[in-house]
């Protein structure tokens, strides 16, 4: 199993695997192996484009999963009338029947296969027996070289590739590593990820999405050179993710690289008309958040002059819908008292009072279908409810013993499951129990609810989502084909679903009746790719029964477009993207091999 920690680069050289539509490359006689990768976008300034908007709805976010429910692009494989097969039932065969040859400098072939990935200057290939080879990349002749390097510059992000419409696909390569979590992001307020820049005809919000895309700006404070004023754009951004009800930037460093590519900059005495043609034009917005704080003359702790401004610019007039300028007594009044007034305006509700519901997600949560199969338990086959694991706690043991399938006592047309630990059980590990995998899609948000009833264990449930990744493991097809594994090869075929998002839902209520839990999430990572999800049933602490009914996941609202085009980082914290570390060391590399060259020997 992959650690967290371990270099993203050999990530990729797990996660990128050569798809059919790759198109064969001639060696070094004398032919150009060099490859073209198109780009977008026009002559026009690049417009900005909602790429990760928040969709949160009317609770708080704590969690997320994996793959749509639409066939997705990086969906392994389909069933017969198009439908997408749950992992379970994936495993990509991977056949190269021909491929580059690979020669040194002397013209010596050393391989014969596709370019999979370069690791830690090891170019990877995947041979036609589909065992792979690595070579180090000083060792091939200038051509091949520079068509490696080549391939790695016009890579954006790791993906799946998408099998052919006639490949088999079969169950045995996909492990769901329930206990490994790959950098995952938790709590309501970080489910977020990166943007991108698109073309100006992708810019704006999507027109069937009733509702309007919100652009907070980071506030000016010149005190500290701008570090406050971000907090408390910050504050605002993830104040109304997770109130949900607009479509927002996928975070506050897409807002920010953005302005700072194209010398942005809006503050209290920017004039309405330029900052309406800002959020129209360059961002496809309708409403904006901005203004300053500032430490008040001769204070030195939390007295700030606060300037609040909002607007909406989606009609022929700007609206404005919050103008303030105050003198904060302690700091702790601006997200309390002046951020919740902004907060009122924006929703048009009573000072304190709820958000209004969202139209569209109670529309879809009425109509939408249930992604969990067998929620209701009422179905199964051998002891075992459709949709559900055959085995449950800690040690997937099989039902009828911590975890049972039974009907409800008191009431048999109704089947219910139930957990009935000791003490000994529930004050170490607990009791879980997983349904099977379903498709999510990133960026989309879900609800979730359940009937639940305890007798006194306390009972939460776990959202897991997960993305695909190769593995290193040797695939019992190769074993069973009778190939060795040479020294330094891998297996680029293998996959597994690793754990890249959660959503800890923590179930309040009653004891000894039938309590129902509802909340929304929505899965992202600023890294990886949410594709699968799974619903996990937990109970712990001390001895008891628990019940569990009627378990619910749909998805409520859609993702943004530009949610599968993301810029990757490793965390929120870092503003630097993937693709830019990448660029960054290949080179440092370059540098490397040229100070090589020039030393005397």
């Amino acid at each position: 199993m992959r650690s967290k920690k371990e270099p993203y680069r050999e990530l990729f050289c797990q996660l990128i695997l050569v798809s059919t539509c790759l198109s064969l490359a001639i060696g070094c006689g004398g032919q150009s192996g060099k490859s073209s990768s198109s780009t977008s976008g026009g002559s026009a300034a690049p417009a900005f484009t909602p790429g990760n908007k928040s969709l949160l709805g009317s609770k708080e976010q704590a969690s997320g999963r994996e793959e749509p429910p639409r066939q997705p692009e990086a969906a392994v494989t389909s069933r017969a009338k198009g439908e997408q097969q749950p992992p379970s039932q994936v495993r990509e065969t991977i056949g190269v029947s021909a491929g580059r040859k690979w020669r040194s400098a002397e013209g010596q072939i050393l391989a014969v296969g596709e370019f999979v990935d370069l690791l830690d200057d090891q170019v990877c290939i995947e041979t036609p027996d589909g065992i792979g080879k690595k070579i180090p990349l000083a060792q091939l002749c200038p051509d091949d070289q520079e068509y490696v390097r080549g391939q790695m510059a016009g890579r954006q992000a790791p993906t799946v590739p998408t099998p052919s419409s006639d490949q088999e696909v079969l169950p045995s390569d996909l492990v769901a590593d329930d206990e490994v979590i790959v950098e995952q992001i938790q709590g309501s307020d970080t489910h977020s990820t990166g943007g991108t820049e698109l073309n100006p005809a992708a810019a704006s919000a999507p027109t069937e999405d009733p509702r309007k895309f919100v652009i907070p700006f980071d506030f000016v404070s010149r005190f500290d050179g701008g570090r406050y004023g971000q907090m408390v754009a910050e504050m605002f951004w993830k104040r109304l993710q997770r109130e949900g009800g607009f479509v927002l930037p996928g975070s506050m460093l897409e807002v920010r690289d953005f302005c700072a590519s194209h010398q942005i900059q809006v503050t209290p005495d920017t004039p309405l008309e330029e900052v309406g043609r800002i959020v129209r034009e360059l961002f496809g917005g309708h409403i904006a958040i901005w203004g300053s704080v500032e430490r008040a003359p001769g204070a030195t702790w939390d007295v700030y002059d606060l300037v609040i401004k909002c607007a909406d610019f989606s009609g022929d007039k700007p609206q404005i819908i919050f103008d303030l300028v105050a003198r904060t007594n302690t700091v702790s009044e601006i997200p309390h008292l002046y951020g919740e007034q902004l907060l009122d305006k924006l929703y048009g509700r009573q000072p304190g009072g709820p958000r209004p519901l969202d139209p569209l997600a109670e529309e879809n949560w009425a109509k939408n279908p249930n992604l969990v199969a067998g929620g209701d338990f009422e179905q199964g086959t051998g002891g075992v409810p459709i949709g559900w694991e055959r085995g449950g706690g800690q040690h997937r043991e099989p039902l009828g013993r911590l975890v049972k399938w039974i009907p409800e006592p008191g009431n048999p047309s109704n089947k219910i499951i139930r957990f009935e630990f000791s003490a000994d059980v529930g004050d170490t590990y607990g009791v879980m129990y997983y349904s099977e995998p379903f498709p999510v899609e990133e960026g989309a948000t879900y609800r979730f609810q359940c009937r639940w009833r305890s007798n006194g264990p306390a009972v939460k449930v776990f959202i897991k989502c997960y993305d695909l990744f190769e593995s290193e493991y040797q695939p019992a097809s190769v074993i069973a084909a009778g190939k060795s594994r040479e020294p330094g090869s891998y297996t680029p075929s293998e996959k597994q679903l690793r754990e890249v998002y959660r959503s800890q839902q923590n179930l309040k209520g009653p004891l000894n009746q039938w309590n129902v839990h509802t909340e929304d999430f929505t899965p992202r990572h600023t890294k990886y790719t949410p594709r699968w999800g799974k619903v996990m049933l937990y109970a712990y602490l001390g001895a008891g029964v628990v019940d569990f009914d009627d378990v619910v996941v749909k998805q409520i609202l859609p993702p943004s477009p530009g949610e599968k085009q993301k810029e990757l980082r490793h965390s929120l914290a870092s503003p630097v993207t993937v693709k830019e570390m990448e660029e960054n060391i290949r080179r440092g590399e370059e540098a490397r091999r040229r100070r090589q060259v020039s030393e005397p020997k």
